[in-house]
């Protein structure tokens, strides 16, 4: 009569395992769809805010991306979530010539520290730059890498002709890829952010030295990490 009471016992206990495990089953499967019925209902803007979320979920705050130490994604490897002062630190060595962004948006550096030329790496074609010269590089050395962080206000940038925020005024809210056939301008001193993260380019069509500009005031070409005030084209960076 026991061991029947006992089998009994560990049958009934199987099945309210398995009653249990089916009930997470369809409690997580719930869940994926909502998220994807989301995505597919939702506008644009709680798209790119769900997508946020999630990305956060899986790669923390600052996104994911991975460097390769050959074109076209080949060789060594290495997977960043948040900033690196020293790449040499993460045993990688300082020849970069792939990178894949899968979410967020990146600043590379020739030096370590965060000093020297930079480099953006964003979302922007998909985040995909199988070569140095995807992202406007004279070589292929990079030292440090830190996160770009997202300004969610709508994108607005003034830019100015003079020093000081003076002289010919000129306002954007998207991309710009000839200032000079779009605005004939070419030369900025001063740059006003007030909303969106910019990237700013020497030569039109976004290719040349860049130079990255957050939310803030930019009094001189200096404060922007320029040598001269030779603006060509400029854009809003892409984070997803």
């Amino acid at each position: 009569m026991w061991i029947v009471y006992c089998n009994i016992c560990v049958r009934n206990m199987r099945k309210t395992a398995l009653r249990r495990m089916q009930r997470v089953h369809t409690v997580g499967t719930t869940i994926s769809v909502t998220i994807s019925m989301c995505l597919i209902r939702g506008s644009g803007e709680k798209q790119s805010k769900l997508g946020s979320v999630l990305q956060r979920a899986f790669y923390g705050s600052s996104g994911r991306v991975t460097l390769f130490e050959q074109r076209n994604f080949a060789g060594r490897r290495l997977d960043l979530t948040s900033d690196c002062q020293k790449l040499s630190e993460k045993n990688f060595p300082d020849r970069c010539n792939s990178v894949q962004v899968e979410s967020g948006a990146w600043l590379a550096y020739e030096h370590e520290n965060f000093r020297g030329r930079q480099y953006l790496w964003d979302m922007f074609d998909r985040g995909e730059y199988n070569c140095t010269d995807r992202w406007c590089a004279q070589g292929d050395h990079i030292s440090s890498v830190r996160a770009v962080k997202q300004d969610n206000n709508p994108p607005r940038a003034q830019l100015f002709e003079r020093a000081g925020f003076s002289g010919k005024k000129t306002e954007l809210h998207d991309d710009i890829p000839n200032l000079m056939s779009r605005y004939n301008l070419n030369r900025v001193s001063s740059i006003r952010v007030m909303g969106g993260t910019w990237v700013a380019y020497q030569e039109p069509n976004y290719r040349g030295a860049h130079y990255l500009l957050e939310k803030k005031d930019y009094n001189s070409f200096s404060d922007w990490g320029a040598q001269n005030s030779t603006i060509g084209s400029i854009r809003r960076v892409r984070f997803s």
